[in-house]
């Protein structure tokens, strides 16, 4: 996901990193971890996989904050949802059709309605034979 998810959205856990390490240090460590456990060692290195990620110095740091710590990294599934219907309501609201919204998050035109609260057009299922044009 390429927006920034609100703070007040993100899990506790992910909080408390921004909030000892800063928030860039947060966000690489849940893009890179979320969704699974991440055992912090007491010290790493310059060639460890944390200094890989997050930069020698943020690396020390974060290894200072969390060492010896086995951390559960949330993949923040509702705060990404609720970032994405946001995103999705908006587009909706300046005039994009659902079918567009579709192709662009990747959810069906079902979920589309829901999620911009309208009411589902009616569906019209005509008999092979039937003329529309016409009356009974």
């Amino acid at each position: 996901m390429t927006t920034p998810l609100p703070r007040h959205l993100l899990p506790p856990s992910l909080l408390q990193i921004a909030d000892y390490c800063g928030e860039a240090v947060m966000w690489k460590v849940w893009s890179y971890y979320g969704g699974g456990h991440l055992f912090v060692p007491m010290r790493c290195g310059p060639d460890h996989q944390l200094s890989t990620l997050l930069g020698v110095s943020d690396a020390v740091k974060f290894c200072e904050v969390f060492g010896g710590d086995t951390l559960t990294i949330p993949k923040a599934e509702s705060a990404k949802r609720a970032v994405r219907n946001g995103l999705i309501r908006q587009a909706r609201l300046e005039g994009a059709d659902h079918f567009s919204l579709c192709r662009r998050f990747g959810l069906t035109e079902r979920q589309i309605i829901s999620i911009c609260g309208q009411p589902q057009l009616p569906q019209v299922n005509l008999d092979l034979f039937d003329n529309p044009g016409e009356t009974p």
